[in-house]
């Protein structure tokens, strides 16, 4: 387990645009539950999407496995590389990977648990920004609300 998880309300540990955080459970886009997975923050404002509230939203990142599977991956447009240069923060893993930059997860900031991880650089959000702006420009954007329809039971 990676540090202690808790619900998070207005305070210091508070993601804001930028923050690596890490979800302790999540539900993907096929609504199937998945735990403990990265994301970075594009986004943290209050606002409403198919009638849901949500006061974030975030991408989310992977690691590779190895050569093959970065070599398979970077074969889509809509996956960006980092590299951990790019990154700031102690609880970092050190690993290169990417930023699934056309899968916009919404959350409701008190309906998780997360734990904030890092930061990524102002160069690489600025890159990811422009990646998601092209990648909506060819309706390739897939806004994933499955986390903001409903609470997850802890």
């Amino acid at each position: 387990m990676i540090g202690n998880f808790k619900n998070t309300e207005r305070n210091d540990n508070v993601c804001a645009l930028g923050d690596i955080i890490i979800i302790k459970e999540f539900k993907n886009e096929y609504g199937k539950r998945v735990s403990k997975h990265s994301f970075v923050v594009i986004n943290d404002d209050n606002n409403y999407i198919e009638g849901f509230k949500y006061d974030f939203v975030a991408n989310m990142l992977c690691s590779f496995h190895n050569q093959k599977h970065k070599a398979k991956k970077l074969k889509y447009q809509s996956n960006l590389p980092i590299q951990e240069q790019k990154i700031k923060g102690e609880k970092i893993n050190n690993k290169q990977g990417y930023i699934k930059a056309d899968q916009l997860y919404y959350f409701n900031k008190n309906n998780i648990d997360y734990k904030i991880l890092g930061h990524i650089d102002e160069k690489l959000l600025d890159d990811l920004i422009k990646l998601i702006l092209q990648l909506k420009k060819k309706n390739l954007i897939k806004a994933i609300t499955t986390n903001i329809q409903e609470k997850i039971p802890n």
